[in-house]
């Protein structure tokens, strides 16, 4: 599991007014829903499927792939982690 902190994102289009203990980011992914546009939910989501050792650039890639390619019935946690392990 890779530890990127906000600071480390990319992209600037996140919403995160959301605590960063917020239950939807803690623990594993499961059913629910993942809001793209939650600064704190896409990096959870990152943090979980990088490794540790991954690169930067990974994370920036990740974030693009959510933003631009992650399909519109991939709603959930658990689905979009599976669709991120099957790319990264």
């Amino acid at each position: 599991m890779a530890n990127f902190t906000q600071t480390n994102m990319s992209l600037d289009h996140y919403d995160w007014e959301a605590a960063p203990d917020d239950s939807r980011v803690t623990g594993e992914p499961d059913s629910t829903l993942f809001n793209r546009q939650q600064g704190y939910e896409v990096l959870y989501m990152l943090n979980t499927v990088l490794s540790a050792s991954a690169p930067i650039t990974a994370l920036h890639k990740g974030e693009e792939m959510i933003r631009d390619e992650l399909p519109s019935d991939k709603r959930e946690q658990l689905d979009v982690k599976k669709w991120l392990d099957q790319r990264l």
